[in-house]
């Protein structure tokens, strides 16, 4: 595999040769896909919306027909609403420093992979690939849309949080589908009226109040599990639920290390997410309080703070809200050397995972390296968390050609 540095360096070269790929730079009239910059971050990082799915990792930047530096394209996920189809995280380098003013959120740019030499500007036919998967998708049983969380590596875990976060590494997950929103009330009651079963232990008269269908159904974890069982699905591991919450990173132990703490990157944003702190005045997020009439502290619907929060994925309110269910058990990572304190004592086969924090969580609970527990005196009567399914990949679930 090239190492990123060399990478790093292909690309200042072919920003260089540029009018040697390219002769003419008046010429260029065309792009292979058009995008838009998102947001800029340091050291050269940006998010980019892309109207197609990139087949190269390396393109130039043109604009007014002419090359004013190239890309380099890290992550690509599905961005599930709007004109711009996919959603890129990429460094780019510059041929001029001058031209630092055109990279910022907002500007239209349009990409052009480099062609070799004596390569034709463009090919007859589209290249060959492997079919993948459906990057959204939407399940018969409960009708709800769920997206593609790639398979690879991923950042696990957090060497600055609490001890049973510890310590940071890097895990690995098949491809999965994850649903895009938390499980409503108004989902839970198709399947009580589909399964003939009982209402959760939340509803009032075996009911929820009027005006809360589209909030999330607070569960045990029983509940959430049977639920998970009649649409086909299943509740997510823990690890699964933070790699569709975190996306795709580096550890802080490697060369640029560029894991999240919250879904939406490394900064935290009051308005981003229904915790603590966007309830600490009026102001925070007064648009989404108006648009879903939240006019005292509490759940927000399940379809709230999109795009505000959204995961890399796509997942939303991944950050507080509810907390969520998980099907693992409350356990210690693999390298955990902390023999001490509540954590250890409560380690085992008797409480399972929760994440995500709540309406009412501080910050700190909104990483999504944060564990909690629930099952608190037993799972069958500890409702205080909602859900979020997953579903492993079929073959059904490919591209079609």
């Amino acid at each position: 595999m090239v190492s990123r540095k060399i990478k790093f360096h292909m690309l200042l070269a072919l920003t260089a040769a540029a009018q040697c790929l390219l002769p003419g730079l008046s010429a260029v009239t065309e792009f292979d896909i058009m995008g838009r910059i998102e947001s800029v971050a340091k050291e050269n990082n940006i998010v980019i919306l892309l109207s197609e799915r990139p087949r190269e990792t390396s393109y130039y930047i043109i604009q007014d027909k002419t090359v004013y530096g190239t890309i380099e394209i890290e992550s690509v996920v599905f961005n599930r609403t709007g004109r711009y189809t996919y959603r890129a995280a990429a460094r780019y380098t510059l041929t001029n420093r001058q031209f630092s003013r055109l990279i910022r959120a907002g500007v239209d740019i349009a990409l052009v992979a480099p062609r070799k030499k004596g390569e034709r500007e463009f090919a007859d036919e589209a290249p060959a690939r492997e079919r993948g998967y459906r990057c959204s998708i939407t399940t018969d049983k409960d009708r709800r849309q769920m997206v593609l969380v790639p398979e690879g590596k991923f950042v696990c875990g957090s060497n600055n949080g609490d001890r049973d976060e510890m310590p940071e590494h890097t895990d690995y997950a098949d491809n999965f589908y994850i649903d895009v929103h938390e499980v409503s009330n108004q989902d839970y009651l198709r399947f009580v009226e589909a399964g003939n079963v009982k209402p959760p232990l939340s509803w009032q008269g075996g009911r929820y109040r009027e005006g809360e269908g589209g909030l999330p159904v607070m569960v045990t974890y029983f509940e959430a599990e049977a639920y998970a069982r009649w649409a086909g699905k299943r509740l997510p591991t823990e690890k699964e639920w933070e790699k569709a919450a975190r996306g795709p990173g580096r550890a802080s132990g490697e060369a640029d290390a560029r894991n999240f703490i919250y879904p939406w990157g490394r900064v935290y944003g009051a308005e981003r997410a229904n915790g603590a702190d966007f309830w600490a005045d009026e102001k925070t997020g007064a648009h989404l309080k108006k648009r879903f009439g939240a006019a005292t502290k509490g759940l927000m619907p399940v379809n709230s703070f999109d795009p505000e929060g959204a995961s890399p994925c796509g997942a939303l309110n991944m950050a507080g809200n509810a907390r969520e269910w998980t099907s693992s058990w409350y356990m210690p990572y693999e390298g955990n050397r902390s023999r001490e304190g509540k954590e250890f004592k409560r380690y085992g086969k008797q409480f399972k995972v929760v994440r995500g924090g709540s309406w009412y969580s501080q910050r700190y609970r909104l990483r999504v390296s944060s564990r909690e527990i629930g099952g608190m005196p037993n799972l069958y009567s500890d409702n205080m968390a909602g859900f979020r399914c997953v579903k492993d990949v079929e073959v059904t679930d490919r591209e079609k050609e």
